[in-house]
């Protein structure tokens, strides 16, 4: 039978055979459980509808990861180099290799990918942080299995773990209220990215909700649309308390506040967001939301093995929940 221009899944050859779409994985990967004549029928017949065998389905054992990052959330101190850390512990216990690329942004924007990538030597992408469509796309085109790390794009049909960040930025918000502040602005260039922008639609949620009066001129931007950083220019007349879009940024803030001869938090709150110990400003006690990065890994790497076992298989947007952790800095003292 000639192959159709409809793409052929595993899904059709499994009706075709009236056995599960996870036998038919197992047969095209050369996993045990499937008889070998079932197994031979079903390669045979997945050649003739035209199925396009994907990486990873006609080999056992050790699979290559590629992890990719684009540069500019890359450097000793990020949150992102903490995460690749860990998820590279986690593939090694799991017998996976691992492979990091760093996407310079000239790549990033023309979506030329890593020559791993492009040669196939990859079984699966992990991509963390945010990246361009025209990357996302170059991805789609190798149909190379790939997770979304911290952020998410409508645009594709692609599995993604995110941290709860609209609930995130409205228990911030409400801590600094509850904390005795009247007025709360937001450091953080909120279209930069999408964790940010769910966290400042938290902030605004908050406000809304219990109808607290809002000036934009309390939104601050920390960093341009390439994602670096620029100086925090503060406006004349400050709010009580600001909710700062990570932690990195909440310290910068606090610095400059000092430099002005504001004292923090007795004449202005800050709260951070991810709980990222390395980045500590020395006697600063900053209140913030702890990202639950082992919760996210674990989540990954359950999609991860899904998508190994039937490239096929959708998990979709999973959330998973962090918490507030009250230190010093969110105390407002009042004025």
């Amino acid at each position: 039978m000639a192959a159709t221009e409809k793409k052929v899944t595993m899904k059709d050859i499994a009706a075709e055979f009236g056995v599960s779409i996870v036998t038919v994985s197992k047969a095209l990967a050369g996993k045990d459980g499937v008889g070998d004549q079932l197994r031979q029928d079903i390669i045979d017949r997945a050649h003739e509808l035209g199925y396009v065998f994907k990486k990873g389905t006609d080999r056992a054992g050790t699979r290559n990861v590629a992890i990719v990052i684009a540069e500019r959330f890359i450097g000793e101190d990020s949150f992102y180099q903490k995460v690749y850390q860990r998820i590279l512990l986690e593939l090694t216990r799991r017998n996976y290799v691992a492979i990091l690329e760093a996407v310079r942004q000239e790549d990033e924007e023309k979506g030329e990918l890593p020559k791993l990538v492009a040669l196939s030597a990859i079984d699966q992408i992990i991509v963390i942080g945010e990246i361009s469509n025209a990357y996302l796309n170059a991805i789609v085109k190798t149909g190379i299995g790939c997770i979304l790390f911290d952020f998410e794009n409508e645009d594709y049909d692609m599995d993604s773990v995110l941290s709860d960040n609209v609930n995130g930025g409205y228990l911030l918000t409400r801590h600094l209220v509850r904390s005795g502040c009247r007025t709360v602005g937001f450091v953080g260039n909120h279209l930069a990215t999408r964790s940010n922008l769910d966290r400042y639609v938290g902030f605004r949620k908050y406000l809304i909700a219990n109808d607290i009066a809002f000036d934009d001129r309390w939104v601050i931007s920390d960093r341009d649309m390439n994602g670096l950083d620029i100086d925090l220019v503060l406006p004349e007349e400050l709010p009580d308390g600001f909710v700062c879009a990570c932690d990195l940024t909440a310290y910068r803030l606090i610095r400059v506040l000092r430099e002005k001869g504001f004292a923090v938090p007795e004449d202005v709150a800050v709260v951070g967001y991810d709980d990222y110990a390395n980045n500590k400003l020395e006697g600063v006690e900053l209140t913030t939301y702890h990202v639950n990065v082992e919760e996210m890994i674990s989540q990954c790497m359950n999609m991860l093995e899904q998508h190994c076992e039937n490239p096929d298989y959708r998990y979709g947007t999973v959330l998973s929940y962090g918490w507030l952790v009250e230190r010093r800095t969110g105390r407002y003292h009042g004025k």
